[in-house]
């Protein structure tokens, strides 16, 4: 083994998301926040330590179809059906809203049509793990906004996949449009169609003949040609196939639980943070220059458009004033979609190095924001309405 020089820059990679993590979790942060700042610390905006070669930039690619991936198997459609019409309403508005807002926002940036559509995409996103840990703090996690906030964020996650899928495929098509949303409308039906049919007998066949470590390597061939498909046939982001194929393994609940046990230990072990980590090493924060006033607007768009439709969407729902504003202030951060969403734009030049930087610096900012704007909305109490105290396990 003769070409080692990757291993060192691996190694800081993984040992500064861990410590920089935890002490972000000691501050009462979310773990991705300080896998965020490590990359920062090594990258070119203070230490220059590492550089995003190719090597780490691949296994940040597997990080990001893995971290998909978890986020399709959490999906719950029951839930979601208990939230109602109020976290529909919240989830439409709070994407819609948004949009609009990153449309403006891209043309005072100079972005062209497909990079001010793909801002607009990018500010639909909601980050889960942000609010559930904030909302399972102050006590209300099983309340009525706790349970429209889970509700509208997973339906809100769908939309904004589904949207950035819409506009990456707009801009990579130059006059064929339709051609790619006959693509898109056709690899859904065919995808979960198959994964229906054939996902059961194969994870049986697995189980039974290959045992829980090969079975697993199974599971992630299964995840890596339904990313693969999805770019490759269905005209949509890779994101999309791996989100796809933890929604079905959502179904098989005989298998689910070591499935979500292996890809929790596999990514967030190791593929996860790098590619957080990563997104830091990207980001030059010298390169915002004169840029610098558009991330204050950008943060003040981003929270604004968020916090007021969906709070406006949950009250069209039937929620009350009070319970709209903390559902409205629980959607506001952005996370890991949203930086999963600005990876993919600057790869595929709808993002400037600039506007990159802006993104990422308006995702930090939302993600420090949001548990704070919930703590004034919201009173902390230390059991859940049926008296109990609530306890969740929520993946770091």
């Amino acid at each position: 083994m003769s070409d080692i020089h990757f291993l060192l820059p691996l190694v800081l990679i993984l040992v500064t998301a861990r410590v920089v993590g935890r002490v972000s979790r000691y501050l009462g942060m979310p773990g991705v926040l300080g896998e965020l700042l490590a990359g920062l610390l090594l990258g070119p905006s203070l230490l220059g330590w590492v550089k995003a070669d190719s090597l780490i930039e691949a296994v940040a690619g597997i990080g990001v179809l893995l971290l998909m991936f978890i986020a399709g198997l959490e999906t719950d459609p029951v839930q979601l059906r208990r939230a109602g019409r109020a976290a529909v309403g919240t989830a439409m508005a709070g994407v819609m809203l948004p949009f609009v807002g990153g449309l403006g926002v891209g043309r005072l940036l100079g972005l062209d049509g497909a990079g001010t559509l793909f801002l607009g995409a990018v500010l639909t996103a909601t980050s889960v793990s942000v609010s559930v840990q904030t909302l399972y703090e102050l006590g209300h996690l099983r309340s009525r906004v706790g349970a429209v906030v889970l509700g509208a964020a997973v339906l809100d996650d769908v939309l904004a996949i589904l949207v950035l899928s819409l506009v990456l495929a707009m801009a990579g098509q130059s006059g064929s449009v339709w051609v790619t949303l006959g693509r898109m409308a056709l690899f859904f039906p065919v995808a979960i169609g198959l994964g229906r049919l054939g996902l059961r007998p194969l994870l049986r066949w697995a189980d039974g003949h290959l045992g829980r470590e090969a079975g697993f390597a199974l599971i992630l061939a299964v995840v890596l040609f339904y990313a693969w498909s999805a770019e490759a046939w269905g005209g949509l982001a890779a994101i999309t196939g791996a989100y796809v194929a933890g929604v079905l393994m959502a179904r098989l609940p005989e298998a689910r639980h070591w499935i979500a046990q292996g890809a929790g230990m596999v990514g967030y072990g190791v593929f996860v943070p790098v590619f957080f980590v990563a997104v830091g090493l990207s980001t030059d924060l010298g390169a915002l220059g004169a840029a610098s006033w558009a991330t204050v607007g950008l943060v003040v768009v981003a929270v604004l458009t968020k916090w007021v439709g969906g709070g406006l969407g949950a009250r069209l729902g039937g929620c009350t004033w009070r319970e709209a504003g903390a559902i409205g202030a629980g959607m506001v951060a952005r996370g890991e979609v949203a930086l999963v969403m600005a990876g993919l734009g600057r790869s595929s030049g709808l993002l400037t190095e600039a506007s990159f930087a802006v993104v990422v610096l308006m995702t930090l900012a939302t993600t420090l924001l949001t548990p704070l704007c919930l703590r004034l909305v919201l009173p902390r109490r230390g059991e859940s309405p049926e008296g109990g105290v609530v306890r969740l396990q929520v993946a770091e």
